[in-house]
């Protein structure tokens, strides 16, 4: 029994040596608080968002190269969650006869200022096939891709996707968004 005792003794004691001399070691190599603080932590939460944009294009920017490519901007505003009520604003090509979009930017503005960037690298509006009798000719639903942004959303990532119908009404026009998907913020940030 005293020999067990001496061995479970000699067993921690190397047990805790080899603890101490690790973490001495980690401070040594002038590591230390500064390790533990660039180690990045993010949580990753769901994006949901619906809002409308309208057409602010000041049809003068040739930018895309000419008709039928346009240099369109749009802004709106509405509900999203983590930034309340936001507003956006997106610049994009778009060719209006294919109904090809690209190298698309834009922002969306927190209630508090804070900004989220975006991505849309490509798309293409297509006929609504009826999946939605509330619009009428065009829908898209491209991949949206979060780029950083100011306040909690510094460093944030991840991607949604567009979910958007063209309301082409006689009085109104207008394109719909009910965008889904999930955003990386750091961890304390969001």
């Amino acid at each position: 029994m005293k020999a067990l005792i001496k061995c479970v003794f000699i067993v921690a004691g190397f047990c805790l040596l080899i603890a101490c001399s690790k973490t001495d070691e980690f401070l040594n190599n002038n590591q230390g608080d500064n390790a533990l603080k660039s180690t990045t932590k993010t949580v990753t939460v769901p994006f949901k968002a619906n809002f409308s944009v309208w057409d602010h294009s000041d049809n003068t920017n040739n930018s895309c190269g000419g008709p039928p490519v346009h240099f369109l901007t749009m802004e709106g505003f509405g509900p999203a969650t983590h930034l309340g009520k936001m507003t956006t604003t997106m610049t994009f090509c778009c060719n209006t006869e294919t109904g090809y979009y690209y190298n698309t930017t834009g922002t969306f503005i927190a209630a508090n200022g804070e900004e989220l960037f975006f991505e849309i690298p490509e798309g293409y509006i297509i006929p609504n096939d009826g999946d939605n009798a509330d619009y009428y000719q065009k829908k898209f639903n491209d991949r949206i891709i979060f780029t950083g942004g100011t306040g909690r959303f510094k460093g944030a990532t991840g991607e949604a996707f567009t979910n958007a119908y063209v309301h082409e009404g006689t009085d109104e026009w207008r394109t719909d968004f009910f965008s889904t998907g999930s955003l990386t913020l750091l961890k304390g940030k969001q």
